[in-house]
């Protein structure tokens, strides 16, 4: 009777410290979460919003004349883009070393960013990475999609953009179903247009 009761004791203290690891490890991970978040976001915000997003060369101008002031305007932004965030010390932004316009600009760029929707920031950006992995023509599983964007970045940090767990765990089960309902569409419609889809090979394939 002594060793069963003994046992139990030591069961129930062992169920205990694993308890306490737990809490730990949970209290650890909010506090990482509180401290890094709005630094991925920031960076998630910048790969889809930043210098990098505005794509338009001079050399268009001359090749959509009719669309030469939006092109002159998207170009702007862009150097305005860089100049602004050449004076962030990653994103924290620094204002007393810009001038008025810049600090302005980079105003307007805190407030975008502090009002972006979450979804749907971290639904641009799987589009994002869908064509820099060159992922989109096979539009694989959600999950599968995920673990290749951790591969690439080295770990999972870049898709913790919520100040809380419960947050980021509607929205990754949203974005779930939102991007397998929409992979279904996608994949149906190669299936009953095979045409379309040899189509864009070939033109993949051409030297």
């Amino acid at each position: 009777m002594a060793i069963a009761s003994l046992d139990r004791r030591a069961s129930k203290l062992e169920g205990s410290m694993d308890h306490l690891r737990r809490q730990k490890e949970a209290e650890e991970r909010k506090a990482w979460r509180e401290a890094n978040s709005e630094r991925f976001k920031w960076e998630m915000f910048l790969r889809n919003h930043g210098p990098e997003s505005i794509e338009w060369s001079e050399k268009d101008i001359e090749k959509y004349p009719d669309e030469k002031e939006d092109i002159e305007a998207g170009l702007a932004c862009r150097k305005m883009l860089q100049r602004v965030l050449a004076k962030y010390e990653g994103h924290v932004v620094h204002y007393e070393d810009m001038d008025p316009i810049e600090m302005a600009f980079a105003y307007l760029l805190e407030e975008f960013c502090m009002c972006m929707d979450t979804y749907r920031l971290f639904d641009s950006d799987i589009y994002y990475w869908q064509d820099k992995l060159g992922l989109d023509e096979i539009r694989p599983p959600f999950i599968e999609l995920i673990r290749a964007i951790d591969q690439h970045t080295g770990n999972s940090d870049w898709r913790e953009i919520c100040y809380l767990q419960e947050s980021q765990n509607v929205m990754m089960e949203r974005l779930f179903e939102d991007y397998e309902a929409g992979r279904a569409r996608y994949l149906r419609y190669k299936a009953e247009h095979p045409e379309e889809t040899n189509q864009s090979e070939t033109k993949t394939e051409a030297p």
